[in-house]
């Protein structure tokens, strides 16, 4: 009964520790789960405005809709890099 009562303990301590015990990683940590959550709806929409693009041409209606979902295919890829980087950034405290 002794031997279990410092493993309590300890257990105990490290249930009270914080993930990130400084806030500068924590900051980060947000900021690239919010990086994640903005290109999350845009890795569902962008391909299919390209799609539209694409059919937009066929009626000869311009190439607007095509540059634009190319666009935010583009501006999809750097915002899910960006929040990778913050978030290992974060995790590793570098």
């Amino acid at each position: 009964m002794e031997d279990q009562q410092p493993m309590n303990r300890q257990k105990n301590s490290t249930e009270k520790q914080d993930i990130f015990e400084n806030k500068p990683a924590k900051k980060a940590f947000k900021k690239g789960l919010t990086y994640l959550a903005i290109a999350l709806p845009l890795l569902f929409l962008s391909p299919v405005i390209v799609t539209i693009g694409f059919k937009a041409i066929n009626n000869d209606k311009g190439y607007f809709l095509l540059v634009l979902g190319c666009f935010l295919i583009l501006f999809t890829i750097f915002m899910v890099i960006q929040a990778f980087r913050l978030i290992l950034k974060s995790l590793f405290n570098q």
